[in-house]
């Protein structure tokens, strides 16, 4: 039997609630506590990793292993792009609100060096979220866009496996999205150098 993948903006709306719901939930449950919120941190660092994970491997994935997912993941990675944006942007809110629940824990948890480091990478997710829409794009041209979705991608690539690897001791978990983040990394070097062995066979 076929299964039936969401797509195009009821995709994103899935994933918009699925990144925001539990965390939310779970918050409120607890009356938005000091431990609630860094729960909701966790979550929606680990949901916002997933979809990440789904955008940054699509053109790979649909290169190596061309199959209906992953032609299904290449059509619909503006969207999932569009829903990490989204669940990051709940991860902010979260860092907001545990920031004013809990200063001082906050303020053990994140040094300046993070906080200047995640304000890039926040500003570069708005930018590559606001020039994912065809108007935009143009008003930039292919070349910028490139450029700027290019050293977005990667510089989110390392600030997830800086993230993830501070907290390795903690638990397997980090351990399995380190491997995702690496086994991501992998797939994209192995789907470039594919393209280079066959455009230079073709000259």
């Amino acid at each position: 039997m076929r299964i039936s993948l969401p797509a195009g903006w009821s995709l994103f709306g899935l994933a918009a609630v699925a990144s925001a719901l539990p965390p939310l939930a779970l918050a409120a449950q607890a009356g938005f506590d000091t431990a609630s919120l860094r729960a909701g941190l966790h979550l929606t660092a680990r949901s916002s990793v997933v979809l990440f994970l789904l955008a940054f491997t699509a053109s790979a994935a649909v290169r190596l292993f061309p199959n209906a997912f992953t032609r299904w993941q290449r059509a619909n990675r503006r969207y999932l792009g569009l829903g990490f944006a989204f669940s990051h942007l709940v991860h902010a809110g979260f860092i907001v609100a545990f920031s004013a629940q809990g200063p001082e824990q906050y303020a053990e948890a994140l040094t300046p060096g993070m906080v200047m480091v995640g304000s890039i990478g926040y500003a570069l997710i708005l930018l590559m979220a606001v020039t994912s829409f065809r108007a935009t794009a143009v008003m930039i041209g292919p070349k910028i866009w490139r450029q700027l979705h290019t050293v977005g991608v990667y510089w989110l690539w390392v600030q997830f496996m800086v993230a993830f690897g501070k907290r390795a001791a903690q638990g397997p978990v980090y351990w399995g999205f380190l491997a995702l983040l690496a086994g991501a990394m992998a797939l994209r070097v192995l789907a470039w150098r594919r393209a280079r062995l066959v455009q230079a066979q073709q000259v």
